[in-house]
């Protein structure tokens, strides 16, 4: 996968992505398909939701216009992403109950598994980089639920969920472990820019469940694109580039559980929607977010181009630095 046929494939997502969410907009808020404030809500207005579909369009229009080897493994992951945006689709339509959301997202995971096999080992760096054994496909299904879940759950004020979609996307493609996984998180990255112009505050367009769940879908099936001995790798790579999200609903879905509340209900309690509600401008609270998800990632790329294993604990370290100031910075917002 050239460089060439990478820029082609973002250029195109970025193109479609930028002319034709607004029509879609459009359509949208003359279907009904908008999302009301509610007491939970981070906007004050009726948004058009569910522009995730152009982007995701537009995005396998992208990478269907470049030279790639359409794999079983490729294959598993496009049928896992019509799973994953079908039934976010129609939660932004309709609703879905939280167990048959969850029951097609462990089916996409199940799929992708199934045809690329698991993890050997714990994709963390030496000496903790264990063999998981018979485990190994159970680790990989959950890791991918888990960051579909907490991607949407991310997707919580303007524009953050697309600046983070151009940042990973941006990553993956340049670490190039596997040219489907170049090609295909190039078009997303592009199309996450040119929903960007319309979701940026104050958005005009969500993504809804069919765009962040699926970003997030891709996101953590790309690894599994790469070689089975350097797949631990590449799941420590995304999750150093996505670390700010998966950090933030970590630690806010243990702080619910530790206190009994119902982990699938909607709440204002990630520490993003606390320096909201702190204050905070959604502008502010998304390019910070984004900043430290760029560091990491390119912490991430420089441990995945070297032999050093420093560099993988060098980005351990600034995770958890980052967090620990997103958190005390919550924690100040909420106070003062």
């Amino acid at each position: 996968m050239t460089p060439s046929n990478l820029v082609m494939a973002a250029s195109v997502a970025f193109l479609l992505t930028a002319v034709g969410t607004p029509a879609f907009r459009r359509l949208a808020s003359s279907r009904g398909l908008v999302d009301r404030p509610n007491s939970r809500s981070s906007h004050t207005g009726v948004v058009a939701r569910g522009g995730g579909l152009v982007l995701l369009l537009a995005a396998g229009v992208g990478v269907a216009l470049v030279p790639v080897l359409w794999s079983n493994a490729a294959l598993a992951v496009a049928a896992g992403a019509v799973l994953v945006g079908g039934v976010g689709l129609w939660d932004d339509r309709r609703g879905v109950s939280p167990p048959i959301r969850l029951a097609f997202q462990v089916l996409a995971a199940s799929l992708l598994v199934w045809h690329t096999g698991g993890l050997a080992r714990i994709p963390l760096p030496p000496p903790l980089d264990l063999e998981i054994g018979m485990f190994g496909g159970t680790i990989a299904i959950l890791w991918i639920v888990a960051v579909v879940n907490f991607y949407n759950f991310l997707d919580g004020i303007d524009g953050l969920a697309s600046l983070q979609g151009v940042v990973t996307g941006a990553g993956i493609a340049a670490a190039a472990w596997a040219p489907f996984s170049s090609a295909l998180t190039a078009a997303l990255a592009g199309g996450c820019v040119g929903f960007l112009l319309h979701n940026w505050s104050p958005a005009r367009v969500f993504l809804g469940d069919v765009g962040s769940g699926t970003l997030g879908f891709c996101f953590a099936a790309a690894p599994f694109l790469a070689p089975a001995e350097l797949r631990p790798s590449a799941v420590l790579f995304v999750a150093f580039s996505l670390w700010l999200f998966l950090a933030d609903a970590a630690f806010t879905l243990v702080r619910r559980l530790l206190r009994g509340a119902r982990i699938h209900q909607a709440h204002r309690e990630h520490l993003y929607q606390l320096l909201v509600i702190g204050g905070w401008s959604h502008p502010r609270v998304s390019a910070l977010i984004g900043l430290g998800s760029v560091m990491m990632t390119l912490v991430a790329l420089l441990a995945w181009r070297s032999t050093d294993v420093r560099w993988c604990w060098a980005g351990i370290a600034l995770g958890a630095a980052l967090f620990a100031g997103e958190l005390a910075l919550a924690r100040r917002a909420t106070t003062s």
